[in-house]
């Protein structure tokens, strides 16, 4: 018997960014970036003490929160299809990117504007306009 894992549909993401993450995915997210939690705290916009409440409580992050963090994970899912490893998408994410304004990608991630301009920089290296 094969098991097939299935990409949640869009009202499942949605639901579930509205009714908040669990803080575990942040710990998931870093770890996958290879980065520091902190890092990532930073780009959600709230504090290490709010995360270390919400963890010891089980309670879920904030819609804004869970929308930045979903925003990093579809970008990851993107950046790995483009570079065809997570660790080699993780590097590039944390790279100075002379395209960006000599910005980190990742950096980027904490608004919707930075985000489409990470998205469409890998769209042009995915479809191979490297400049």
């Amino acid at each position: 018997m094969t098991i097939h894992r299935h990409e949640p549909t869009p009202s499942r993401v949605i639901e579930g960014i509205r009714e908040g993450l669990p803080t575990t995915r942040l710990d998931k997210m870093a770890q996958a970036l290879a980065v520091e939690r902190s890092v990532l705290i930073g780009i959600l916009g709230i504090s290490e003490r709010t995360v270390q409440r919400k963890s010891r409580s089980a309670v879920r992050l904030s819609p804004a929160a869970s929308d930045r963090l979903s925003r990093m994970d579809r970008i990851l899912s993107l950046a790995t299809d483009v570079f065809g490893a997570k660790e080699k998408a993780a590097e590039w994410l944390k790279r100075s990117n002379r395209a960006l304004g000599n910005q980190q990608p990742i950096q980027l991630l904490d608004t919707d504007a930075g985000t489409q301009c990470v998205e469409r920089e890998l769209r042009q290296i995915q479809h191979g306009f490297v400049y």
